[in-house]
């Protein structure tokens, strides 16, 4: 029987995160005990032995542990005594019985390895994730929402069935979900609670098209009877094209090519709590045809790419993703356990992920909430500032979408979204600076206007990235 760790995971609605990434600390303090490299490599390590102490037995494989082990013995400049009382602590847990026929072997992180993988050079998908005819309409990569501040690494897929309110208690409106392409699905969880999309049930998995390339879905509210047992056996699992693997009235969508890292991400260490974010490809492109031209007549966004973009870092320009200094990069302050407010620390300045010609500040703490604003004017281009323009100062606004047929979207069923038309009522304003190539000072004034705001306050807050 194969088995992998089944991971418990905090996820944000429409966001993943496994939680084995917890134990991860920020690791941009420095000490005056020890070289500041050294230290903060003993203290990741630290947190991990931690980590997996704490969730018990039989949770990490022998490949794992020396892992863990090669890396605590290739730290220098710690006193010894506490090296070895991370090794006694390492050697203490019990390890996850090997299989006896290695052809079973999956690793603890749940991504096939060996002989249970295929390096396949280019993978097709010969079936659309939902029926051509169930579906209402797509959304690409790329769009912020609420607490999804910086970019989103997903799209989404909306039935014909689906209606604002409970569609998702009423299994009448559920339509099934398919496999895009064969894989194993080597990662089944039920959503938290606090995160959980419906009563009825709620799971996030992921199916391994081959060794690097992978597809996810979050928000299935139902698995089918092969994915149920493989849940409560904690088994991996063979799907095939086209086979139905739950039902759902829409879920999130991504695809990930471990060989693709995107360009526009500056440190890729910063998302070490979401590792496939980086990795994220085109969710259209990998459709043969005439399923891809189906799938793109459904989605929304019209102006290229089709396929949305995520990745807007470009050093020493305000543009792109930033994180309040101190706080764990992507993962976000350590209280929130990568659970509800991990975003509040995230602020983006980014292009819409339905109309890219228009500029979107996101923030992860306005008011006290998670929120997204046009800019009045839509301008200055985050593109174009830098340390040289000294402090900026932009209007927020509210916006709506405006169909091909000139019309405003009622963002519940399909269009073809061809631009945008502001927001009347300024909301706030803010202060931002470039400090340094990846250093920004940032301010929010809630219900204020340009003219009553010139300067910065004390409570004006470093980003960096």
């Amino acid at each position: 029987m194969k088995r992998v760790l089944i991971f418990l995971l905090i996820i944000l609605i429409g966001c993943s995160q496994p939680i084995e990434n917890n134990y991860r600390e920020n690791l941009s303090s420095t000490s005056t005990e020890h070289p500041p490299t050294d230290y903060d490599k003993f203290n990741e390590i630290k947190k991990e032995i931690d980590y997996w102490h704490a969730k018990g037995p039989r949770q990490i494989g022998k490949d794992h542990y020396n892992q863990i082990l090669e890396r605590l013995n290739g730290v220098t400049n710690i006193p010894s005594e506490e090296l070895d009382e991370y090794r006694r602590r390492l050697d203490s847990i019990i390890l996850a019985e090997e299989p006896k026929d290695p052809k079973e072997k999956i690793s603890t992180q749940g991504q096939p390895r060996g002989n249970n993988c295929e390096n396949i050079e280019t993978i097709i998908f010969t079936s659309p994730p939902m029926r051509i005819e169930d579906i209402g309409f797509i959304e690409p990569i790329g769009l912020m929402i609420g607490g999804h501040v910086t970019p989103i690494d997903h799209g989404y897929y909306t039935s014909k069935t689906w209606k604002p309110g409970d569609s998702r208690e009423d299994v009448n409106q559920f339509v099934d979900v398919l496999s895009p392409a064969a894989g194993i699905i080597t990662e089944i969880a039920s959503m938290p609670s606090e995160y959980s999309s419906s009563s009825i049930g709620d799971y996030r998995f992921e199916i391994q098209h081959s060794c690097s390339f992978k597809t996810i879905y979050i928000h299935v509210n139902q698995l089918s009877d092969k994915l149920q047992k493989a849940l409560q056996n904690r088994e991996s699992v063979k799907v095939e094209a086209g086979e139905v693997i739950g039902k759902a009235p829409g879920f999130d969508f991504s695809v990930h090519d471990e060989k693709i890292t995107l360009k526009g991400f500056i440190v890729l260490e910063h998302y070490e709590a979401e590792p496939w974010k980086v990795h994220t490809v085109d969710m259209f492109d990998y459709f043969e045809e005439p399923i891809k031209s189906q799938l793109l007549d459904k989605n929304i966004r019209q102006k290229m790419p089709r396929g949305g973009k995520l990745d807007y870092d470009i050093d020493g320009k305000l543009v792109g993703s930033w994180f309040e200094r101190g706080t764990n990069w992507y993962e976000g302050k350590k209280e929130y356990k990568r659970s509800i407010g991990y975003w509040k620390t995230h602020l983006a300045f980014a292009y819409d992920g339905l109309d890219p010609d228009l500029l979107i500040v996101s923030i992860g703490d306005f008011k006290g909430e998670a929120q997204q604003f046009a800019v009045k004017g839509n301008a200055p281009d985050f593109a174009n500032i830098d340390v040289n323009n000294g402090m900026i100062k932009y209007e927020l606004i509210p916006w709506e979408y405006i169909k091909n047929n000139g019309e405003r979207w009622d963002r519940t069923s399909f269009a073809q979204i061809t631009g945008s038309t502001p927001g009347s009522k300024v909301k706030g304003v803010v202060l931002v600076q470039v400090l340094e190539e990846r250093k920004i000072k940032f301010e929010t004034f809630p219900d204020k206007k340009a003219s009553e705001v010139n300067e910065f306050t004390d409570k004006a807050k470093i980003y960096e990235r």
